[in-house]
């Protein structure tokens, strides 16, 4: 397993470097900076509104977690293919699926720390403003779990196509935060529900809060734990079929 564990080191290195995550850090810090400064003077119950029906759960699921999940999940592959490195990867005696779950794992990674560290500060913003911890985990699990499942479509896209990240921001901007909105019914097919849909699940009393924006999705970890894996291994597999198939010289 040498060989894997040196793409996922290697890979986190490239993705995690530079000024790319500089500013997908400025962006994580936008929804902490939000809670602080509008809930100074309110009770316990009024943070947790401000959390959960205020925009910052909104604005943590369906900006920070799926940009940077979009932007670090397409890069994965798709910067050794633009620079021209990813034929030096696979001439290395590894299966090519070793070599999609290594980068799908190290996207995941990094996605899911930007993710976390934006929720973390949110969450502890609140928990200080509230004295009450409970939003502090489920938001670091849902956060995650969405970012897995983002990482794994994007990565495929990010080998397929140099424009992986501008075809991700009108997905995610008129499909996501349009379309599935006004049309309920098409929740079921929306990424960032499957993490929110785990943290409702690990957070009862947001339910409420959040059932317009979890449409038709039950909350439940179990299902959103499943759908990830689903979308894993359909990228790893998908991935893993292009590399053997595709002319990569």
């Amino acid at each position: 397993m040498t060989g894997p564990l040196a793409i996922v080191k290697v890979t986190l290195r490239q993705l995690l470097g530079g000024r790319r995550l500089v500013v997908l850090g400025l962006l994580g810090l936008i929804p902490g900076v939000i809670v602080w400064l509008t809930t100074s003077n309110r009770s316990p119950e009024g943070v947790f509104d401000v959390y959960h029906d205020g925009g910052v759960i909104a604005t943590l699921f369906l900006v920070v977690m799926p940009i940077s999940s979009i932007v670090l999940g397409s890069a994965a592959l798709g910067d050794e293919r633009r620079d021209g490195t990813l034929s030096f990867l696979v001439v290395r005696p590894l299966p090519r699926s070793y070599i999609t779950t290594a980068k799908l794992i190290a996207a995941w990674i990094a996605a899911a720390t930007v993710s976390a560290m934006s929720g973390a500060f949110a969450s502890t913003a609140v928990s200080i403003r509230a004295s009450d911890w409970s939003t502090f985990v489920p938001t670091i699990v849902g956060l995650a779990i969405g970012a897995g499942c983002y990482t794994a479509m994007f990565i495929v896209l990010g080998h397929l196509t140099s424009k992986a990240v501008l075809m991700g921001l009108i997905y995610l901007f008129v499909w996501e935060t349009g379309i599935s909105f006004a049309a309920p019914a098409l929740s079921n097919v929306s990424l960032f529900r499957i993490g929110l849909s785990a943290y409702a699940a690990l957070v009862p009393e947001s339910q409420s809060a959040l059932a317009e924006p979890l449409g038709a999705i039950a909350p439940g970890v179990g299902g959103a734990v499943a759908k990830l894996a689903v979308l894993g291994i359909l990228a790893v597999l998908t991935t893993a079929a292009l590399l053997r198939n595709r002319d990569i010289a």
